[in-house]
């Protein structure tokens, strides 16, 4: 890392972090202080600097997502900044969630199915297949995933289930369990090089971490808002396209909690909440069933959808926004009572009377027939975009 400025908080605004990171980098060798005459330089090696040069972590000029204007003064004019704007739209990740260089957060309960999310994600990602066939990943990328709570063995029967036909991604890619090992031991920055190594040998474009917990360890306390911004730079400083992590939540519900936000919710520092540009809630009310709820509680660059309600469907192991019912019926063909029901009870453990209750509350965008003694159930392509999970079953331009 190289600046050229003459005390700590000059640097940190010049390089985009926060000072206590500039004062770790120096503690740490990354940075140090050098005196040329009346000017005290921070930098890696005594290499000539312009003024007005602004470099990221790695010493290479900033560019894309917080790309800098140059040569126009030490303020932005507003003409300029319309200008920039125009030339350099956000990049879509996940159209409507996620844009090149944004922090996504992904948080909830325990056992609320995030890490099964979280495959799913980085499934839609390697393949460009929309995320809950409603939010359009516009193109496939490399995507690097970082599983700090599951067992390889545990991991690898999970994506067993999601690609039974062995057709897993290739750009689908995981750091491996003996190279975790070692990559725990390591200090705060420490791990951040690690994985800035382990993506440049990869190509990995999308980052994505379950969970952030192992980030913190030792003196470093993820409730301390300085170290939980050390944390947020140095995500925001490695060379890939986009971040996603994990955070769980209180284990203990706020008092008032139904009238705050989901956010309110994420365990430690306020900074967890304030510094990534999504952030998605799942909340698992009821661990006797497999729904979920899912709330987007930040999306700072557009407009937050309407929360919704996920299943988890043992079949697929990933989580779906149709009602199981509907889900079963999603493929067109028609279905007896019989069958959905054996399907429903297997597939999402629902009992014979819950089932019953869903074909009636979803009856009216339903065909029924009979076929002898036995009900036969179609969805009802005509009154479906009536339907609350329409969107879902059609997709986002259905």
């Amino acid at each position: 890392m190289k600046a050229l400025k003459n005390d700590v908080e000059e640097a940190a605004g010049l390089l985009g972090i926060s000072r206590w990171t500039v004062k770790a980098y120096i503690r740490e060798g990354r940075l140090r202080p050098v005196r040329l005459g009346s000017s005290v330089l921070l930098a890696e090696d005594e290499m000539e600097l312009s003024k007005g040069t602004i470099l990221d972590a790695s010493g290479l000029p900033v560019d894309g997502h917080y790309c800098t204007l140059k040569d126009i003064g030490k303020a932005w004019q507003a003409g300029d900044l319309i200008r920039f704007a125009l030339e350099h739209p956000p990049k879509p990740v996940i159209r409507g969630l996620l844009n090149e260089g944004d922090i996504l957060l992904l948080h909830g309960s325990e056992e609320s199915f995030k890490s099964v999310f979280v495959l799913q994600i980085a499934e839609n990602l390697a393949q460009g297949t929309e995320l809950l066939n409603y939010w359009k990943v516009p193109e496939a990328r490399r995507v690097g995933v970082i599983e700090t709570e599951i067992h390889e063995v545990m991991l690898g029967e999970r994506l067993a289930k999601m690609f039974p036909g062995g057709d897993a991604p290739k750009s689908l890619l995981f750091m491996p369990e003996n190279t975790l090992r070692d990559w725990r031991r390591l200090t705060l920055l420490q791990k951040f090089d690690a994985i800035q190594k382990w993506i440049v040998e990869n190509d990995i474009q999308v980052l994505m971490i379950d969970t952030a917990n192992d980030f913190f360890r030792g003196s470093d306390n993820p409730s301390d808002e300085r170290n939980v911004g050390q944390f947020f730079d140095e995500l925001r400083n490695l060379k890939v396209g986009a971040r996603i992590i994990v955070r769980h939540d209180r284990k203990k519900n706020l008092e008032g909690e139904g009238e705050m936000s989901s956010n309110e919710n994420i365990r430690g520092s306020a900074e967890w909440k304030e510094d990534p540009e999504s952030i998605i809630c799942l909340q698992r009310r009821d661990r006797r069933t497999h729904e979920v709820s899912m709330e987007v509680g930040k999306l700072r660059y557009g407009s937050k959808p309407d929360p919704c309600t996920l299943w988890f469907d043992l079949k697929s192991f990933k989580l779906t926004a149709l009602p199981p019912v509907i889900e079963v019926l999603s493929s067109g063909d028609r279905q007896s009572r019989e069958t959905i029901v054996t399907e429903c009870e297997k597939r999402f453990d629902l009992s014979e009377r819950k089932i019953a209750e869903m074909l009636a509350e979803h009856g009216q965008f339903l065909k029924e027939s009979m076929n002898g003694h036995s009900k036969q159930f179609e969805i009802d392509l005509d009154k479906a975009n009536q339907a609350p999970w329409w969107k879902f079953l059609f997709g986002e331009e259905g």
